[in-house]
């Protein structure tokens, strides 16, 4: 079953991203009929009283946040099942959240996956001012979806994206995951023809990662499942690319690409370091200086009836502003801007790690551009190792002791790890 654009050549399509989509407003909506394989998220199994009390919970932080002035460019319902929610409960939320920030949104996303979408919960959003909608595939061919412990068939993505065709939705995203263990060329070029097929605006395109805890950790530190070599994963990423290139996709961050309707403003917003509120349980936030995450335990916050307990709270300054701005702004195409480091933290970049931008950019992994340097895309298949070695000589020449090695969890913020799956 063919789906076609759901892109209705609103106002909304552009070639450059406004200069600032910040702040931004993340909700989480953590509940999961199961766990897929992969994801370390904070999620709860689907108990309906449970969930309308969260929701009830997630009003009132919604609400005490407004009342005190916040207003949002961006908001991403993320989770977790979003889409999972019963209707009222649905009706609830996104009806709170137009009530209070709709006037001033640049754009709205909200996360659904394909066995719990459906014609109404869709029309819904529309109603209230939904204008993206993200959907995860992850892949198209079966054995995977079930490695993945997907709950829907290649079927069902594409009939729910003919559904969101016929009702019209704005702009949507899909996606998907390379690196899988029985991945091969057959099932990429597959994933490629549904794409070709359903022709959603944007693509995310994440590596799998084995995160601790996971079943598929569990599974691979047992030796039953054999990961794929990281040559076959960066072939089958180049392959993707290629591919997603030639069906005119624009690469604007290592793992994301749009067709119509530009880029993902509020994940933009985070690689851009921009501000943003997380509300709901584990929820994570960076506003006024400061960065923390609700607690993540969903009786907790539902008694908390609004005012959540704050944990892992910081202020990052110095060296965690260069740290943070190396890790995130490299990954979007445009790089970062040396000069804005510098004014901002006194870290002159260039003079400390000259010697490995030199040599990165003879390798071709690098672009020294002026006060501009942006990573190439034979860099960003080895984007990892080229953050944490500058982030190790600027550590070596400055006050950063540690940092590095503390990092790699992004507990603080799930957005700083480089390779975690998109919100």
């Amino acid at each position: 079953m063919a789906a076609r654009s759901t892109n209705q050549g609103l106002a909304r399509e552009r070639s450059e991203a406004p200069n600032n989509p910040s702040p931004g407003l993340y909700v989480h909506v953590p509940f999961c009929r199961s766990r897929c394989t992969y994801c370390d998220f904070h999620v709860a199994s689907i108990r309906f009283p449970v969930m309308r009390d969260y929701v009830t919970a997630l009003v009132s932080e919604i609400t005490r946040h407004a009342a005190l002035g916040f207003s949002p460019k961006t908001i991403f319902i993320g989770g977790g099942t979003p889409s999972a929610l019963d209707l009222d409960s649905w009706d609830k939320l996104l009806g709170t959240l137009s009530d209070h920030f709709r006037s001033g949104l640049l754009e709205w996303t909200v996360e659904m996956n394909p066995e719990s979408i459906d014609a109404e919960k869709i029309e819904l959003a529309l109603s209230h001012g939904v204008d993206r909608i993200s959907t995860g595939a992850q892949t198209f061919d079966e054995s995977g979806l079930s490695l993945l412990g997907r709950r829907h068939d290649a079927q069902r993505v594409f009939e729910v994206h003919q559904c969101m065709s016929e009702l019209g939705v704005p702009r949507t995203s899909l996606d998907l995951i390379v690196g899988w263990p029985g991945q091969d060329s057959e099932s990429v070029k597959k994933d490629l023809e549904a794409v070709s097929l359903i022709d959603p605006d944007h693509v995310s395109l994440y590596h799998l990662s084995y995160e601790q805890g996971t079943w598929l950790h569990k599974m691979l530190t047992r030796g039953s499942i054999e990961p794929l070599l990281d040559e076959s994963c960066i072939d089958f990423s180049r392959q993707f690319l290629q591919g997603l290139a030639e069906q005119g996709y624009q690469r604007y961050e290592v793992s994301n690409l749009f067709k119509r309707g530009g880029e993902s403003l509020h994940n933009l917003n985070y690689w851009q370091r921009g501000t943003y509120l997380g509300v709901g349980s584990g929820a994570a936030s960076f506003h006024a200086g400061e960065r923390w995450k609700n607690r993540p335990d969903v009786p907790a916050y539902i008694s908390a009836n609004g005012k959540p307990e704050r944990v892992d709270v910081e202020r990052p300054d110095g060296f965690f502003v260069v740290f943070e701005r190396i890790m995130l702004g490299l990954r979007l195409i445009e790089g970062i801007d040396l000069a804005k480091i510098q004014a901002e933290t006194g870290y002159d970049i260039i003079d400390r790690c000259s010697s490995h931008l030199r040599r990165y950019e003879q390798q071709g992994f690098l672009v020294c551009d002026g006060d501009a340097i942006r990573v190439t895309a034979k860099g960003f298949e080895i984007l990892d190792a080229i953050i944490v070695e500058l982030l190790e000589q600027l550590e070596r020449t400055g006050d950063g002791i540690g940092i590095v090695e503390s990092s790699g969890s992004g507990d603080s913020d799930p957005h700083l790890a480089s390779s975690v799956m998109d919100r």
